[in-house]
């Protein structure tokens, strides 16, 4: 008999490979052994899974500390991790858009309100589509940026280098994303009138956790930590002031060349008109 996984000769009594580790399967497949193995994976409460969830509310140093120095086995992979919160995040999008579209539509023609032309109109509503589309994108795309402001602001301490910083917040921004995307869910099914103060409050939520990780990663006193948050949000507003200048020519540009731009002009002279 050889292994399924590396094909190494195996003896009958074995129960894992000598090779790979994977565990030997002689049985076939029904739904008792596929819900005993899922048990065991997940529902373990000393799983690997729950073990990472509880210590990055408790001791996330250790976690973070242990993925940077080596260790492989005792938490979940930083990046399987991410992958969670992802799925978690697309899932609650599903439930959103699928069996709370009210919510949605609602929350989108009070920010509409604000907008003085049809043509802008279309694009916050282009620009939400795109944002919902491409989330998963986006939130990858942040970890890096995150990592160089965190990088900057912490430039006096040399404990961690800057593909390090990006795995504190690869666990930091995945456990929050988890975390929200869960209290979302449970605000539109339980009150979703609070799903809009929740939404605010999901900013200041953030800073604090990142802010609380930080402190024992860096072992600060509270007073360090406030000035480094302090530090971190001006330097977090430059970027981000940064990054829209940039994006906002290139919606320019684009509208330049498809003719909306000049629409989109005089439709706010007709309404200065009126």
């Amino acid at each position: 008999m050889n292994c399924k996984n590396c094909t190494l000769q195996l003896k009958v009594e074995n129960k894992f490979c000598s090779n790979c580790g994977a565990k030997v399967i002689h049985n076939r497949l029904t739904l008792k052994s596929l819900w005993n193995e899922f048990s065991q994976r997940f529902l373990n409460y000393d799983n690997t899974f729950f073990k990472t969830v509880r210590h990055l509310f408790t001791k996330p140093e250790v976690v973070i500390d242990s993925y940077i120095n080596g260790t492989r086995k005792k938490y979940l992979n930083v990046f399987n991790y991410f992958a969670i919160s992802l799925t978690i995040t697309g899932f609650f999008t599903f439930i959103f858009l699928k069996f709370f579209p009210e919510v949605y539509t609602g929350a989108m023609d009070y920010m509409n309100a604000s907008q003085q032309t049809e043509v802008q109109k279309e694009m916050f509503s282009n620009l939400m589509a795109t944002i919902f589309d491409y989330q998963s994108l986006m939130y990858f795309l942040l970890i890096p940026i995150l990592a160089l402001i965190s990088k900057i602001v912490f430039y006096n301490y040399k404990k961690y280098n800057y593909t390090e910083h990006a795995i504190i917040y690869l666990y930091a921004y995945s456990h929050t994303l988890a975390f929200l995307n869960i209290l979302y869910l449970i605000t539109i099914v339980i009150y979703d009138p609070f799903l809009s103060y929740l939404t605010i409050l999901s900013i200041p939520i953030s800073i604090l956790y990142v802010a609380y990780v930080l402190k024992r990663l860096f072992e600060l006193s509270f007073k360090k930590i406030f000035l480094k948050t302090m530090l971190f949000t001006v330097v977090g507003l430059v970027f981000y002031i940064v990054i829209s200048l940039f994006f906002g020519l290139i919606m320019i540009v684009s509208m330049v060349l498809d003719g909306s731009f000049i629409e989109m002009v005089k439709q706010q002279q007709e309404l200065k008109g009126k």
